[in-house]
């Protein structure tokens, strides 16, 4: 499935960048952005779970807390509780590239997705969708890497 490889490429590059951006800036907010590079990198990792988990409900979300954190509308300036560390973020990121390969590498069909109005009906769809969002991501990413130097 050539999505899974894009897949994979796309999260290489992007634990990349974040293995560059300085630990010690994850968390500032520069002025004009919406999030910090610690939002960005959790968000990655918790939406592509959530929505692999409704293209196919049999793959089990892995933490499911994070949501509460990384979601769709959270913001870091909300956050209580345990935020996992910067260490913790890309691990999860690097092992879930595994974890997604072993469940979907022999899916063929899937329920069907709608985001904005466009609908997903296959897993190659949505590992499409999955990778673009990351790609868009990243470049926020870099922008923000970039920015607080």
């Amino acid at each position: 499935m050539e999505s899974m490889k894009q897949f994979g490429f796309s999260r290489a590059a992007t634990i990349g960048t974040l293995e560059q951006a300085p630990k010690e800036k994850w968390d500032e907010q520069p002025s004009g952005y919406s999030n910090t590079i610690h939002w960005n990198a959790g968000h990655v990792y918790f939406i592509t779970e959530a929505l692999l988990h409704r293209v196919d409900d049999s793959y089990e979300i892995e933490r499911p807390e994070w949501g509460a954190l990384f979601g769709n509308g959270t913001r870091p300036s909300e956050w209580t509780g345990d935020v996992p560390e910067a260490e913790e973020i890309v691990k999860a990121l690097g092992q879930q590239v595994g974890r997604v390969k072993a469940h979907f590498s022999e899916k063929r069909s899937s329920n069907p997705v709608t985001i904005a109005g466009f609908e997903m009906t296959t897993v190659e769809a949505i590992l499409q969708f999955v990778t673009w969002h990351e790609g868009m991501h990243l470049g926020i990413i870099k922008s923000l890497t970039n920015a607080v130097k």
